[in-house]
């Protein structure tokens, strides 16, 4: 699309994460709703799923340009893993670190685009160190929950600042794990400090008003909560077999089992959640992701006897259109590894939450769904591992008590409904002051 050029330019320039891009590209068309021609940088792995996604919108109502971030590349990290989408694992820290080595690339692109506004993420804190010596404004939008990032905020200053974050450093080091997250929560906490005076936080406050309150007056910045940032159903195929088979069931009679699409179970893990399911006697259906080139099937994971489609459940393995099931009158619950924008999913689609967290924020998120009443937490053994019974008693809290819980879920759903876009009218009348 061309640029008009009576819309201020605003470039937005997301973490090569599934959980990033969705709430930048979501972001991205409100702002071009409020007359903002919006470019929006990312892989072209990544670029390819948005374009179809796009496509499916009223083309006149949305100036949104499309612009290609090239990383080099190399035999262990080719073009179609600079995505965390199905990226294996032990690359992650790779990614990263490639990501890093192509800031210079950034440079070139925004003296071609010459943008008037810069919104950026947590990975790339050079984006503002080269928009700074450009006049460009620059403002960080942190996509997970402010929860975590609140309660750890000064012992990141403390413990992490000193930490080497240069680019060449980063790319050149071979770190191990507790290293690599201190590298991490370096580039995150430079990504977050740098922003000009604003950060924007995919939240609001009815769900994490205190932590905002909080983090506010730590940082001496304005936090802006522009959520909940969440994916219409729309944007998703329709995959038939799956809502034919739902539409058989009776209200709030199945639960949603998904652990998004970067967060892989253990063979052991699966054998606990499916023998779990099994002693509920709940509908329930199923997604199971592997790392991108795992040819690994269905049956081979699952425990002998357990049958991937059955009367009581469906066990698919990889991509479902998690909105339009979680918008379907069938689901009473959702068992999640609690990424943010899964439960803000949820919390919008009015479904009560039963929380199966592993790492990161995850643990925090579960912890406050449980305290605002959205959901129960599924428990774990002393050695943190999941247990058939655990996940039976945790399932059972939410569908035997699925009156009071989605009443709860139903009001907060009432409550953000509206507020997200004022939210984004609040800060397009931001952005359009700033470049006054």
């Amino acid at each position: 699309m061309e640029k008009d050029q009576k819309f201020p330019t605003v470039l937005l320039f997301p973490w090569l994460a599934q959980g990033h891009v969705t709430p930048y590209l979501v972001l991205a068309k409100k702002l071009a709703q409020r007359n903002f021609h919006i470019y929006f940088l990312s892989t072209p792995i990544i670029l390819e799923s948005i374009e179809k996604t796009l496509a499916k919108q009223p083309s006149s109502n949305l100036c949104i340009q499309l612009v290609e971030f090239h990383l080099p590349s190399s035999p262990k990290l080719p073009p179609h893993y600079h995505t965390t989408n199905g990226l294996p694992p032990h690359l992650n820290f790779t990614l990263i670190q490639t990501f890093q080595m192509a800031s210079s690339k950034f440079s070139t692109i925004v003296d071609t685009l010459n943008p008037n506004f810069i919104i950026y993420d947590s990975f790339q804190p050079w984006v503002a160190t080269i928009a700074s010596s450009r006049n460009i404004p620059a403002i960080h939008l942190y996509t997970s929950g402010i929860a975590t990032f609140s309660k750890f905020y000064h012992i990141l200053q403390e413990n992490i600042r000193e930490i080497n974050c240069d680019i060449n450093e980063i790319a050149a080091q071979d770190l191990d794990e507790i290293d690599r997250q201190k590298v991490l929560g370096g580039i995150a906490l430079k990504a977050f400090e740098q922003s000009n005076d604003i950060v924007l936080v995919n939240s609001c406050k009815e769900i994490e008003g205190k932590f905002i309150d909080h983090l506010s007056q730590l940082s001496k910045k304005e936090i802006i909560p522009i959520g909940p940032l969440i994916r219409d159903a729309i944007d998703e195929e329709e995959d038939l077999e799956i809502i034919q088979w739902l539409d058989k069931k009776d209200e709030s009679s199945c639960v949603f089992v998904s652990f998004g699409s970067e967060y892989f179970l253990s063979k052991k893990d699966i054998e606990e959640i499916a023998k779990g399911l099994e002693l509920t006697l709940v509908n329930y259906i199923w997604t199971i992701t592997f790392p991108a080139g795992v040819t690994t099937t269905i049956e081979e994971v699952l425990p002998q006897g357990f049958h991937e489609k059955s009367e009581k459940g469906m066990v698919v393995k990889g991509w479902v259109p998690q909105a339009r099931i979680l918008g379907h009158f069938s689901i009473g619950g959702f068992v999640t590894h609690c990424g943010w924008n899964s439960l803000l999913e949820s919390i919008c689609f009015g479904v009560p939450i039963i929380a199966l967290p592993k790492h990161l924020d995850q643990p925090t998120n579960a912890r406050l769904m449980e305290e605002l009443g959205l959901g129960f937490e599924i428990l774990k053994d002393e050695n943190g591992e999941i247990k058939r019974e655990e996940v039976a008693r945790g399932i059972r809290k939410v569908m035997e008590n699925i009156g009071e819980v989605k009443n709860n879920v139903r009001e907060m759903k009432e409550k953000i409904r509206m507020k997200g876009e004022k939210a984004i009218d609040h800060l397009a009348k931001k952005i359009k002051a700033i470049l006054k």
